[in-house]
């Protein structure tokens, strides 16, 4: 891993870091959020999934607007601000839950935290693919992916104990942590030379516009559905197994570090692998991993098959997460790529915040036979498998392959 990053630029190097730092404050709070939600404000898990719904609209958007602005005012400008408003509402959300405030108010101060994140990650991606050449890309992503899912490892691990002692102290830690984050990456600013503007006049309209660009509509589509799937990994897994199958939260903490370390030491070797593979193809072999690690968790409530599923699932996201973006990156026109990253992050985010109300509405329907569940969401993404194998149609060859 350490030796491939010798020949992308310096700047990547500190983003990596900054990119990290950030990753282990998030991952240290957000994923027990809805298990206080459940086991101290004695919520539903339908009325959960109804807060992950309405905060889906709102980081879908805030990823559209925060992908327009990274091409209008600098990527890096943006992701200092968002990363500092982050972490003034990592404190007060700590705050609201040691004041014992009601939902309304530690639920507002979560979506505000959200808003600011969701700035943040299309910027971020936008500025890797202005760092690394285009022949580099993939493995440009699938290094940072790697640095930032080594703090996905680290955060739940720590989370999981802090937790069980205060719920409050877990986000004070996010708040320091995000806080690094943004100085770190304010050093990687240092000698980047301007980004190219578009040369037409940029104009909000165009976010949203379907024609001319029916292929980043098309691969956001199937990246909605997908991550529809994958985004049941987090809230409804971590209710499903905590409070229905009974596994400790320490013990779920170590599925996510699981998760976080296989991404770290195996995303880069997955990739080299599959550097032959068309990028469409890429996405469809990782769907149809997930669809299995998905089914597997359906099966059974042994804590050793919750493993073995998270192992697929992280198989899956080896195979998925590199492409998807360079596909996004590669088909953006010069000087647009903070826009179809912001159209490729509505996509994301919208997946992952509408999958919770998806899966919390599912857990009450199918309850006591949570194996519909889980097949459910399986099919899913066996279809999105589908549509990614059908897209490579419409892709140039040149925009659809990674070649070192």
């Amino acid at each position: 891993m350490f030796g491939s990053l010798k020949k992308f630029d310096k700047h990547l190097w500190i983003l990596m870091i900054g990119w990290f730092t950030s990753s282990v404050g998030f991952s240290i709070s957000i994923p027990f959020i809805s298990i206080y939600f459940h086991s101290e404000l004695k919520m539903s898990l339908s009325e959960i999934g109804v807060f992950f719904g309405v905060a889906a609209i709102v980081r879908s958007v805030s990823q559209s607007i925060g992908g327009e602005l990274s091409d209008r005012i600098g990527r890096y400008r943006i992701m200092i601000g968002a990363q500092l408003m982050r972490s003034i509402t990592f404190i007060l959300v700590a705050y609201a839950i040691y004041a014992h405030w009601s939902f309304w108010g530690i639920g507002g101060a979560i979506i505000i935290n959200f808003i600011f994140g969701s700035f943040f990650q299309p910027a971020a991606n936008a500025a890797v693919a202005d760092l690394v050449d285009i022949k580099f890309r993939t493995e440009g992503y699938a290094v940072v992916r790697s640095a930032e899912n080594l703090g996905w490892a680290a955060g739940p691990a720590i989370g999981g104990f802090v937790a069980g002692v205060s719920y409050s102290t877990l986000f004070i830690i996010s708040s320091a942590l995000v806080f690094i984050s943004a100085i770190i990456i304010s050093l990687s600013m240092k000698g980047i030379k301007p980004i190219l503007q578009a040369q037409e006049k940029s104009n909000w309209r165009y976010l949203f516009l379907i024609k001319g660009n029916e292929k980043i509509f098309m691969h956001a589509g199937l990246v909605f559905l997908l991550y529809l799937v994958v985004s049941q990994m987090i809230a409804p897994f971590s209710l499903y197994s905590v409070d229905f199958k009974g596994i400790t939260k320490a013990q779920l903490g170590f599925l996510f570090t699981l998760n976080g370390l296989m991404v770290t030491f195996l995303q880069l070797p997955t990739t080299r692998i599959l550097r032959q593979v068309k990028l469409t193809n890429q996405l469809a072999l990782g769907a149809f991993i997930y669809a299995c690690g998905f089914f597997l968790i359906g099966l059974t409530g042994v804590y050793a098959y919750f493993v073995t599923a998270f192992v697929l699932i992280t198989m899956a996201e080896n195979c998925v997460s590199p492409p998807a973006l360079s596909i996004a990156a590669n088909l953006a026109p010069e000087g647009r790529i903070g826009r179809y990253m912001g159209i490729y992050g509505f996509a994301v985010t919208g997946g992952w915040s509408l999958g919770p109300l998806l899966g919390g509405l599912l857990l009450d329907w199918t309850k006591p036979h949570f194996i519909y569940m889980w097949g459910t969401v399986a099919i899913m993404v066996l279809i999105a498998a589908v549509g990614f194998k059908r897209m490579a149609r419409t892709i140039p060859p040149e925009l659809n392959l990674y070649k070192n």
